[in-house]
């Protein structure tokens, strides 16, 4: 198990993986939630967000990934 599944406690053949400007993230449904995990492998961690809907999901973690792009 990796890293990234030991901390969302979910393996990555349940999740759907995706890039958007070079980062990796993934989105997957949980219990009617839809839960966003932007994988960060230079700290071994990441941000991690839920959403009521999967298009959500996905604009929120690229957001995310763009404001990342912005501070460093």
């Amino acid at each position: 198990m990796s890293k990234n599944e030991e901390m969302t406690g979910v393996s990555s053949g349940l999740r759907n993986r995706r890039r958007h400007l070079g980062v990796d993230f993934a989105i997957w449904k949980t219990e009617g939630i839809w839960v966003w995990f932007v994988m960060n492998p230079r700290v071994e961690g990441g941000m991690i967000g839920a959403s009521s809907n999967e298009a959500q999901a996905i604009r929120e973690a690229c957001l995310s990934i763009e404001e990342k792009l912005t501070i460093s």
